[in-house]
């Protein structure tokens, strides 16, 4: 099987691929520890905990974000044809929009009136959680299928990708199942208009993460039909 190493010839390049494993090892920490505030805030009730651990999100993705800025580097500094180089760094920047929107759903979690969230249904927590393991599950699976591609693995890359966008229209579901719950309760909530706003803001960007995760896995196979052409 072709794989994301065919662009690569000379020690520097492989040095390149290999930091994109470990952007994107770093991506799924970020979510990892996002998906362990949610259990906290909901399942627990430890609101000070879950605090603690959505500001850890937003230190990752800075963390994150350093890292793209490396590869960029390196890719800008490495011997590549033009279109090997803007697939590549396309593939960075899509890798770190699934941090990037774990981090904009945390810094939302963080200044939120945790007693209005409160007053949501428990269905609506029940889904929430469901959700969030659903997106690390995506998550999860394409850090897999990169590593694969890298190993030059016999793993389906097709295969893996149609896990990534079952897990994506799971939480597209979640999402849409938890929005009718907050539409056709909403006015026994008593809550803050801006909470309310606050609310679903939030819930739109926890989608995106398994969104932006599809993207990957969906970019990933562009990637590796690409390389297969070349052989």
């Amino acid at each position: 099987m072709s794989s994301l190493m065919e662009y690569f010839k000379s020690r520097n390049k492989e040095s390149a691929i290999n930091k994109i494993a470990v952007h994107m090892s770093k991506v799924l920490e970020c979510t990892v520890e996002f998906e362990k505030a949610i259990h906290f805030l909901i399942e627990e009730k430890n609101y000070d905990l879950a605090l603690k651990v959505f500001l850890r999100v937003n230190e990752l993705e800075h963390q994150a974000d350093n890292i793209r800025r490396d590869i960029l580097n390196m890719l800008s500094e490495a011997e590549l044809k033009i279109p090997i180089r803007e697939n590549l760094s396309h593939l960075v920047k899509r890798i770190d929009d699934v941090a990037n929107a774990a981090n904009a759903c945390a810094r939302i979690l963080v200044y939120m009136n945790y007693e209005d969230f409160r007053k949501l249904d428990d269905e609506v927590h029940v889904k929430m959680v469901e959700m969030g393991q659903v997106t690390i599950e995506a998550v999860k699976t394409l850090n897999l299928m990169l590593k694969n591609m890298i190993d030059e693995t016999e793993d389906d890359v097709q295969e893996m990708a149609n896990k990534v966008n079952l897990y994506e229209h799971k939480a597209d579901e979640l999402h849409f199942a938890i929005n009718r719950i907050l539409v056709a309760g909403g006015s026994k909530y008593d809550i803050n208009p801006f909470s309310s706003y606050e609310i679903m803001k939030m819930l739109t960007k926890f989608e995106n993460i398994s969104d932006a995760a599809e993207s990957v896995a969906d970019y990933l196979v562009i990637l590796e039909i690409l390389t297969q052409t070349r052989v």
